[in-house]
This record gives structure tokens, sequence and C-alpha cells, in this order.
């Protein structure tokens, strides 16, 4: 075994003890394994098919069950977010039953949806206070930058070295990356001392890494989450970011190469381009597949369906294999209909509400960093959305851990609100019998 496989299984090891000790321990451990799962990862070929994501569920419900008297108590928590994804998993289960033209491959679709449902509500249920969000955002912080570490050593043009379940090529990962980086930026403009130095020093490596990529989908994330950075982070910070995005751009032009460019130009000349232009035929064939179906055709109907609707591309498709639509949102309305749409944005627009009013309601709150949260996951929302105009983001799991932790955030934010409430009454008791004294 190499000495990162034993790295990896003791950092593993720890996990399954602390979630035993804590649950919340658990979600650090599933945000950890995802990024470093074994069958995907040169290292752990040798190692046995454990179902790593499956072991660290199982244990994390165990420790639940052992330790649910030990959770801190919160003051009316809401996790009325995850109904949207419950509507969504039950609507996919409709569909493959009666409507599927692949009702195998859809139920699985079903299937792995619905487990993310359930991983999801334990991300809500199971982080009590600040401390433990701290502790899985930077699990999340340090695992996207040890995927920039990695594509330094091992990647090259339009290759990483690297993959993750439902990411398994440089576009999704190049899209997961990009979702992050609202983090490293905040944090270096926002943390403390060694936050500011472990972004610092990852955020070249991240560029890097999106350089490689050499993803129009991505960059157009990057650029889009740069600009509306400057839009609305309000006063002092907005100085920052504004230094900030000058020293990323300066880093994207020192580190690019002839190919990210050269691809990158193709956005504007796409009809000139191959793989852009299949975009297009792309689209139009999910367009007509869905007046065929209107209600949805399941799980893995594009892919199946493909040559019938794209015969542009049928050749292609008939030597390299079926096509993707390469749309987020043409595929929910392939596989899922309009119900699929509507279940989606309605997600989308709740998570997007609760996390404006998290930032509206900060200024109360200055116990924890609410508005720095808030906002990194806000443009990471729409770093995804826009890199899904070009690629399929429709079961990124990092899209709905952003709605998990806007739950959390949101949560943790009205319990603070409620204990200075309690205690500005407290105060008010406290001084009440005085005043009695005084008067009488």
């Amino acid at each position: 075994m190499s000495p990162t496989t034993f790295i990896f299984l003791g950092l593993f090891a720890t996990g399954i003890v602390l979630t035993l000790r804590n649950p919340h321990w658990g979600i650090a451990l599933y945000i950890f394994e995802w990024h470093n799962h074994p069958p995907y990862m040169w290292w752990g070929k040798g190692l046995p098919d454990l179902r790593w994501s499956m072991l660290v569920s199982v244990v994390t419900l165990v420790s639940l069950i052992i330790n649910h008297q030990k959770l801190k108590k919160l003051h009316n928590p809401n996790y009325n977010l995850i109904w949207w994804l419950v509507a969504f998993s039950l609507w996919m289960y409709f569909v493959s039953l009666f409507l599927a033209v692949r009702p195998d491959a859809s139920f699985k679709r079903a299937e792995n949806f619905l487990k993310l449902t359930v991983q999801i509500y334990l991300m809500m249920y199971l982080i009590r206070d600040t401390k433990q969000l701290h502790q899985i955002l930077w699990t999340l912080i340090l695992s996207v930058a040890n995927f920039g570490r990695i594509a330094f050593q091992r990647g090259g043009n339009r290759y990483l070295g690297v993959i993750a379940p439902n990411a398994t090529e440089e576009n999704a990962i190049s899209a997961h990356v990009a979702a992050i980086l609202p983090f490293f930026g905040l944090y270096f403009l926002t943390g403390k001392r060694w936050e500011k130095i472990v972004t610092l020093l990852s955020i070249p490596f991240l560029v890097n890494l999106i350089i490689l990529a050499n993803s129009r989908a991505s960059f157009l994330a990057v650029v889009v989450i740069g600009l509306l950075s400057l839009i609305w982070i309000k006063g002092k910070l907005r100085g920052y970011v504004f230094l900030g995005i000058i020293g990323g751009v300066i880093l994207f032009f020192m580190l690019a190469n002839k190919q990210f460019w050269e691809r990158q130009n193709t956005v504007q000349n796409y009809e000139q381009e191959g793989s852009a232009m299949s975009r297009i035929y792309l689209w139009n064939g999910a367009i007509e597949m869905w007046k065929d179906h209107p209600m949805g055709a399941g799980g893995k109907a594009f892919s199946t369906m493909a040559m019938d609707y794209v015969p542009e591309l049928a050749a292609i498709m008939e030597e390299k294999g079926s096509k993707t639509v390469h749309n987020t949102f043409f595929l929910i309305l392939v596989e899922w209909g309009p119900v699929g749409i509507f279940l989606f944005f309605g997600f989308t627009f709740h998570m997007f509400i609760m996390l404006m009013r998290i930032r509206k309601r900060a200024r109360f709150t200055p116990g924890y960093r609410y508005y720095v949260d808030a906002m990194a996951i806000q443009m990471g929302i729409i770093g995804l959305f826009f890199a899904g105009l070009f690629h399929n983001r429709l079961y990124s799991e990092v899209y709905y851990w952003f709605g998990a932790f806007a739950t959390v955030l949101a949560n943790l934010q009205n319990q603070e609100l409620y204990e200075q409430q309690m205690a500005a009454e407290q105060v008010n008791e406290d001084a009440s019998p005085q005043i009695e004294t005084q008067n009488g």
C-alpha cells in the first residue's frame, strides 16, 4: 500500500471514532470520503469495496440513535426545504413506474436521489452549533484544496487526475471547485490569520485546476461569481473583493496556456467549433424528445434515445457512444418533465430566499459570520446554475449540500436571536424588583 492509502485509512478510522462520539462528524466524514472515494483513486485500487459512503451513513445513523439525547436543542428549527427533495424523489419513482423508457435505469436514478435526500436531511438535522458547522465547512474547503494539489501533481490539459461520485470527468470536477471558490475568497478576506494563510496558499492550485480542466462552463461560472461579488458585497469589504478579483485575474493570465484561451474563444464562434455546436443539436433534440414525452421519460432517457432525436450526431454516437444533453434544465425537462422543473426551481428559490434573509439579519447576530457564509453559498449556487447551462448538474451533490448549509445557518441564526431575546428578558426581569424597591 502507498503512504496515501495509509493516510486515508487513518483519517477514515479517526472519522468513524469521532462519529460514534458525536454524529455531526459523520457529515464531515461523508464529505471527506466523497472527495477521496477509494474506487476512484489510484491509491485505492487495492482496497476492498466496502461501499464507503454507505458505511459512513450507517455509522452516522447508529451514532444518532446512541447520542440523540445529547444533541443540542434548537428553538423551533425549520427543515421545510427538505420537502422539495422528498417530493422530487417521489415524482422520480412515479415517472419510473409509469412513464420511463428505461424503468431499471430510472428506478436507479430515483433510488440514488432518495439516498441523497436522506443524507441532506441528516446534514440539516445533525449540525447543531456554529463550531460544528465550522468544522464541516473546513472539511469541505480542505478537501477541495486537495483536489487542487492532485491536479497540480498529476493533471494536464483536459485531465485533472481526480474524479468523484457523480463528477467523473473534468467539467464536473471543475464546476464543483468553482462552486466552492467563494469560500476561499471570502475566508481569505474575512477569516482568522490561519484561515487567510490556508486559503491564500490554496487558491493558485484551484485556479490551475480550472485552467487544466479547460471547461467553458466552469470558466463562465467563475466569471459570473466574480462579477456578482462586486455587485452584491457592500461597504468596506467590496474594496477588498475588488483587489482580490484583480489578483485572481492576474493569476489567471499568468497560469493560463494557449490551449485554454483557444477553447474559451469558441464560446463566441460556436458555429465553427464541433463540441460547442454539438450542444445546439443536443438541446434541439431534447426539446423534440420532451414533446414526445411531455411528463418526462425517466432517468437515462436522453442517452437511450439520443441517436433517434439528434441525427446530426448519430454517426459520432455510433462510433463513440451515446451523448447526454449537456444542460441541467433540458435534462430535467426530458427525464422528469415540467413537474421536475417546478420542484428543482422551487428548491432553488426557497434556498435563495433563506440565504437572503440570513444576510439581512446578519447585523443582528454578531456571534457568527452568517453574512459571509450565506454570501459564499449564494455565489456557489449561482456558479453551479450557470455551469449547468452547458453541463448536467442535476445530480451534483454540492448543490444540495448548499441547501443543507442554508438550513443550518437559518436555524443557528434563529437560535442566536432567541438567546438574545431570552437574555434581554432576563435583564428586564432582574431590573424590575430594583425599580419597584426604589419607587417604594
